[in-house]
């Protein structure tokens, strides 16, 4: 099995798999997986940004929503984990991961799953020390202020 793995993927969907076709077209081999760590920006539409704790420059659709709209289909088994940059409205939707578009598969908060005969373990967000100890309490319906979304994808410490 060939896995690409990507870094912050900032809803370029489209850029992203051109750039494995052009990898595949280039060694002649398919690339069966590919893995995206955070900032995934699963953006489905206006209000989604209004979810992400980023500059409103940065607030934008960009292409993942072709993808749940169904208008494109990802051309391979994409998986990913959430980072800080998130449409943290539709990722709250999904707390233990699910489908978020065909051939898009999201790992939830933390989350194993099995591809392949691979074991693969991800953790969603990011570590903030002074936000760990905090618990993660965000429920819908999701009416918070700037800084409460900016905390909805640190990593918590798991309670006992």
């Amino acid at each position: 099995m060939r896995i690409a793995i990507e870094g912050c993927c900032h809803g370029e969907l489209d850029k992203i798999y051109e750039t494995v076709k052009e990898l595949e077209k280039q060694d002649g081999h398919k690339i069966d997986l590919l893995i995206i760590c955070g900032d995934f920006q699963a953006v489905r539409n206006f209000d989604d940004l209004q979810a992400m704790a980023v500059p409103p420059k940065y607030q934008q659709l960009n292409t993942f929503y072709k993808y749940y709209s169904q208008e494109k289909v990802a051309p391979l088994l994409t998986l990913f984990i959430g980072g800080n940059h998130e449409a943290s409205n539709y990722m709250q939707e999904l707390p233990y991961g699910g489908w978020v578009a065909p051939n898009i598969y999201y790992m939830g908060y933390a989350g194993i799953i099995q591809i392949g005969g691979i074991r693969i373990g991800g953790i969603s967000g990011i570590f903030k020390g002074h936000d760990f100890n905090r618990g993660h309490h965000e429920r819908p319906p999701y009416e918070m202020t700037q800084s409460e979304v900016s905390i909805m994808f640190a990593t918590w410490k798991c309670l006992d």
